[in-house]
This record gives C-alpha cells, structure tokens and sequence, in this order.
C-alpha cells in the first residue's frame, strides 16, 4: 500500500471514530452560564457580560433578578471558543480519571500536548501559546455574583459579593512545584467546581459532535439547544433573540435580512449535522421590532437520549449477569486496600467491618466519589458533625439505591416493611 493509500486509510478510519458519540460529563452550572463567547477573535479589555439565573417574584408584586457577572482580565480578554474546545478537552480527562477511580481532588496533570490532541488541534508554537493563556484565562476570569451549590440544591450568594473562577491554581511546566520542577502541567480545580461534579450535577456533552462544528457559534448553540430542549421534552425551544446577543455578546440587529446573515451559517451546520431539524424567526410578543427564534429538534437529539439510555440499561444487564469489572470482587487484598482508603479519610478504625460491608456492596468508583466527597467538605469546612459521620450518611444513600436498583432488577427480594 503506498503512502497516500496508508493516509487515505487512516483519514477514514479518523472520520468513522469521530463520528461515534463520546459523551463526557460537563458540569451544569458553567454550561448555563455562557461562560464562553463565540468568537474566533480574542475580546480583549475589562469586558463584563451579565446572565439572569433565576427571577423571584415577591409577595407585593416587585421582581428580583438572581445575576451572575462573567468578569474579563484585562490583558487575557474573556474566554472564547478556542478556551471552550480545551475545556471539552480537559472534560474528558476529567472524566477519564474518575473512570480509573482517582481522586482530582489536589493537582491535577495537563500535559500540553494531551490536552491539544483532545480539542482537535494541529501542533504548533502557536497551539503551545494558546494552551498556556487558557491555563491563565480559566483561572483569572471571574464568575461574580453567585454559584450553584449542588449538594445543597441552590443558589449561593454572599453579602459581600462572590469571586470564584474556574481554575484556583495553575502551575506551568518547568515552574518550582513540591520542592522539584514540574515535568508537565498542573491545575487544581475551583472548591465549587469540584463539590458540583462529585454531586453528579454535570450533562453529557458529546466531544466527537463538538469537534466536527467549525463555527464558533454552532458550538455555542450546541449546549444551549440541548438545556432548551431537555426543558420541553424534545419539544420546539423558543429563545428571545435579544437575550441571545447578550449571553454572546453578538451585535443586536434590527432587520430580519441581518439576522438571517448572522445566526443562519450556524443554524445550517447544526441542521446538516442532523442536530437541528428547522428553525424559525417570529416578531415577539408586545415588541414588534425585536424577534424570537424557535428551534425545532433534530434527529440526534432524540438519538443522544437514546443512547444514553440504553448505555444505563446495559451497565444494569452486565451487572445482572454477574460480569461487574468495577465491582470489588477480585479478593480479600482489593477489598481491604479500598478500607484503609475509607479509614484515612474518616480516622473510624472502630467502622471497619461496616467498611467492608459498604466495599463489598458498592462498586469501586462510587465507594472513591464517596472518598473524594468527604475529603473535599472537610478541607471546604462544610462537615458539621465528623468525617466518619458524613461519610456513613453518603454510603447508606447509596446503599438504598443500589439495593433498590436490586429489587427492581428481581436479583433478591424486598425487605419486609416493619
């Protein structure tokens, strides 16, 4: 096979994988706050966009806007879509090492070159530049205003005003870390970020889909689209187009001509990738010189559900079977290392045969997202009572669900109520 045949090959094999739906967990919050502006030009100065979570309308009829302000650095500019292809990167190493039940919990590795090969990036100087400023961006652009707190199942706010950024602490290659120089790239990830994640709020994105859109736009709509249409159950999604200029920091047009010209190019490529089915344009209500769009859903809306559903149905049937590569059922030995895990972070050497009632119960990745939780809200000071406590309280939540999972399945009858 000669040398262009060996490359056509491998451009095909390329395709047909990329082709394939890999769903990455994305946490919500960040997702709905159009932390990212389309663009493929870097927005520089001491730019501030505004996003309305939530209005509550009080008893006497006043309103009040819960507001979260996306904050620029000045010299790094606010994060754009080059920012948002190494954030779907960086999900999939995330989502990588909760796979491999380790903890993200401290400093976490980012080799430049991984991180690259995952957003869809060609090699080069310019790409190690750009890798290095969205290092900086994530950790220096703020969020202010509020968080979500989703162990909590709310909002948080702070009298004095809430500074958080995505990244607390960035630690470059060749820099001092730990008494040594770094060989690779360290982040450590924001206390909320994390408590989110391991609180399982988070939404698959499909990285495959996000790295075949081109325009800047059409990656944007991709997430926002989804939330809309998850809220109307697959169902038409209306978005005012004036909101939608402000969350992107798009130019506000008037004339319907001009709009088209705007939004159209990434309306087409989500309908050719089969996500978007039509849209529509209609003069809003009470406004007759602003507009609305409603987005009619696509084929592989109703398909990404679908397998997503049928992925949980199967982990459910491979458990059934008895086939359960998670599960700590290799021995003794596997059985006891996972213990003294639990016994560190909880300091309760007088538990440990609940331990190893809770390790042989509960498959390897949950019993480590317990781990992880209970030692982040102890160092968030979040535990109230002791370690061992919380950590008891989360294990016997997940207890219940698995054994009710169980019985659901037929593998062994319900307990008799007493």
């Amino acid at each position: 096979m000669t040398r262009s045949l060996q490359q056509t090959a491998k451009d095909e094999r390329e395709t047909t994988v990329s082709l394939i739906p890999d769903f990455v967990p994305a946490e919500v919050y960040l997702e709905n706050l159009a932390y990212f502006t389309p663009s493929s030009k870097r927005i520089k100065g001491l730019f501030i966009k505004s996003k309305v979570l939530k209005e509550e309308v009080a008893l006497d009829g006043t309103r009040k806007q819960l507001v979260v302000k996306i904050s620029a650095n000045h010299e790094l500019g606010l994060p754009i879509t080059s920012d948002l292809d190494y954030y779907r990167a960086l999900l999939k190493i995330l989502d990588e090492i909760v796979e491999h039940s380790q903890d993200f919990l401290g400093h976490i590795e980012i080799p430049t070159k991984r991180l690259s090969d995952l957003a869809g990036k060609s090699w080069s100087i310019k790409t190690h530049r750009e890798v290095r400023d969205w290092f900086a961006r994530m950790k220096h652009t703020g969020i202010r205003g509020a968080v979500y707190n989703a162990e909590r199942k709310k909002y948080e706010t702070s009298p004095k005003g809430m500074e958080l950024s995505v990244f607390d602490e960035v630690i470059y290659r060749g820099e001092e870390f730990n008494g040594k120089i770094a060989e690779t790239n360290y982040i450590k990830l924001a206390g909320w970020f994390v408590r989110n994640y391991l609180n399982h709020y988070v939404r698959p994105v499909d990285l495959n889909f996000h790295r075949r859109l081109r325009k800047p736009l059409a990656k944007s709509l991709y997430p926002l689209l989804e939330t809309g249409w998850y809220a109307t159950k697959g169902k038409a999604y209306t978005k005012n187009y004036q909101d939608l200029c402000n969350e992107f920091l798009l130019p506000e047009y008037r004339d319907l001509s001009r709009i088209k010209q705007q939004l159209d190019p990434a309306h087409r490529e989500l309908q050719k990738e089969n996500f978007l089915k039509d849209w529509r344009y209609l003069i809003a209500k009470g406004d007759k010189g602003r507009y609305t769009i409603t987005y009619y859903t696509g084929p592989k809306f109703f398909e990404d559900q679908k397998a997503r559903v049928i992925r949980r149905e199967l982990a459910l049937l491979i458990s059934k079977a008895g086939d359960k590569p998670k599960q700590l059922r290799a021995g003794k030995e596997s059985v006891s290392h996972l213990v003294d895990q639990i016994l560190e972070v909880t300091g309760d050497l007088h538990s440990r045969n609940y331990y190893m009632k809770v390790a042989h119960e509960l498959p390897e990745d949950t019993i480590w997202m317990l781990i992880s939780q209970t030692r982040q809200s102890a160092k968030m000071g979040e535990i109230r009572t002791t370690s061992a406590a919380f950590f008891t309280d989360l294990a016997e939540r997940a207890l219940a669900k698995a054994r009710e999972h169980k019985n659901q399945l037929g593998i062994f009858p319900s307990e008799p109520k007493k």
